[in-house]
């Protein structure tokens, strides 16, 4: 049985559930939040910093109040399975920093919820989801969403 779960949370439907199934399932245990900022991926991101002095450092401080944010929706989940919470945020590509952090917060499982995709009837993971599936050195249970049509 995993003594520290850890899920990435971004505030998503499916991140939500995959706090809520860790919750249920390894409440017992720790349970880890963790938000990454990534730059490439964030629709809040410059397109290129350095325009004025400390651009970059408050882009991030913007980033870690968003995270808080979400971290008081992450806590009530919690609270209703009555589990303390612990959360961090980690600034980079995605899956890297959650195999990163995984391996700094000693988590034994990784839960993340990922969107199924229907295309010529294939079922493919989430681009994050597979590639922590791929490259964590630590087990990965994925909550799957709804298939959905690629277009």
């Amino acid at each position: 049985m995993p003594t520290h779960v850890l899920v990435p949370f971004d505030g998503s439907r499916l991140s939500e559930e995959a706090l809520r199934y860790a919750c249920a399932e390894f409440g017992s245990g720790t349970v880890t939040a963790l938000y990454v900022v990534d730059q490439r991926t964030d629709a809040t991101a410059a397109i290129g910093w350095g325009d004025h002095p400390g651009e970059w450092e408050e882009w991030l401080d913007d980033r870690r109040d968003h995270a808080r944010e979400l971290f008081a929706d992450a806590g009530a989940i919690a609270d209703a399975s009555d589990v303390s919470l612990q959360t961090g945020v980690a600034v980079g590509p995605v899956a890297e920093m959650v195999v990163e952090a995984a391996e700094e917060y000693g988590a034994d499982l990784l839960v993340v919820g990922t969107h199924g995709r229907s295309h010529l009837g294939e079922f493919l993971l989430g681009s994050v989801a597979e590639s922590l599936v791929r490259r964590s050195p630590i087990p990965v249970t994925t909550i799957r969403g709804p298939v959905t049509d690629r277009e």
